[in-house]
């Protein structure tokens, strides 16, 4: 079977263009048409008809059916110049937003702060500094690859199969100890008969509304639609259900992090406007952090599921055509 690169190398030619002449009525650069030449990728559908028309072939002469499903795989999921730059710029936002987080934790070690003020055992904020370090280098390898044009759909599943698996184990052991609990407690075991009952409905809550079980199958859905290929809506609307939920929480961690910041503000005597406005802004980067998490998620999914259909679709109607000449 002759690969598309030969076939369009090959139509073009007869067509008498170069590859300039055919990147300029197609308003992409020379340099594409050489990529798409040698098989490293594939136009997008829409490009592919116009490419058609140009050189006077039908899509079947160019694409087989076979290789009409790779043109979603193997490109790129974003590939509007103008939405990959939006793109750029979360996941440029998400990674510098992890930076400064971790960083500033770096810092607070580095003054003393935690030794000074007994936070080496706070669980909750250990857990969160190794979560968002893991997340950086998550993120930095999705916008590494967003840079050089290459997040393709088995990129991104491999970038999302691994977000939710750190949300579900890292926020989990956060959400199960409430944020109220220290190593020191149940090591000594000087837990009470409250502080039990309250760890266990922590559990119950995290497990049955929107952590564990969304994130399982957040991680399921985008292992089984990005990296397999399933294109099947069900996996579609898992991921988005499960993102949707992850906005959900981080509303809801939002305003229960910013009640108790205005408690804290209000009443404590120790409270001071250079803590409270350090404490606002990491509650504002937290949130916006999270919305930010959960639009690339739903943005990537839709455009991928509507790409693979309408290059089955494409795929479909070029049989079709060629059954009913036949």
């Amino acid at each position: 079977m002759v690969e598309f690169g030969e076939q369009l190398r090959s139509a073009r030619e007869i067509k008498g263009l170069t590859q300039k002449a055919l990147a300029d009525q197609l308003y992409v650069t020379r340099q594409t048409v050489s990529r798409w030449e040698c098989g490293e990728r594939y136009p997008d559908i829409i490009t592919l008809k116009k490419l058609s028309q140009v050189l006077s072939v039908s899509l079947d002469d160019l694409l087989s059916g076979k290789e009409m499903t790779k043109v979603a795989e193997k490109n790129p999921v974003v590939e509007n110049k103008t939405i990959n730059n939006i793109t750029s710029v979360l996941y440029a936002f998400v990674v510098i937003m992890l930076f400064m987080g971790i960083a500033g934790e770096v810092a607070l070690y580095f003054v003393s702060a935690y030794t000074r003020f007994g936070f080496d055992f706070y669980l909750p904020r250990f857990i969160r500094s190794i979560e968002s370090i893991v997340l950086f280098v998550i993120f930095a390898y999705g916008l590494y690859n967003q840079i050089l044009d290459k997040l393709t759909p088995k990129i991104i599943g491999i970038i999302l199969t691994s977000y939710f698996a750190v949300y579900v184990l890292m926020n989990g052991i956060v959400d199960i100890f409430g944020g109220n609990y220290q190593i020191t407690d149940f090591i000594s075991g000087e837990e009470s008969k409250a502080v039990l009952m309250s760890f266990l409905m922590n559990v119950a809550l995290y497990i049955l509304c929107i952590s564990i079980i969304p994130g399982i199958l957040g991680g399921l859905a985008s292992y089984s639609f990005f990296i397999r290929g399933k294109n099947s809506k069900k996996w579609e609307l898992m991921i988005i259900i499960s993102a949707a939920l992850r906005i959900l929480d981080t509303i809801i961690t939002f305003i229960k992090r910013f009640k108790v910041e205005k408690f804290y503000t209000a009443n404590s005597s120790t409270a001071t406007l250079g803590e409270a406005v350090g404490n606002v802004n990491e509650i504002i980067a937290g949130f916006m952090l999270g919305i930010a998490f959960t639009a690339l998620i739903i943005y990537q999914t839709y455009t991928l599921y509507r790409k693979r259909r309408m290059a089955m679709d494409l795929s479909n109607e070029e049989q079709l055509v060629e059954a009913t000449v036949q």
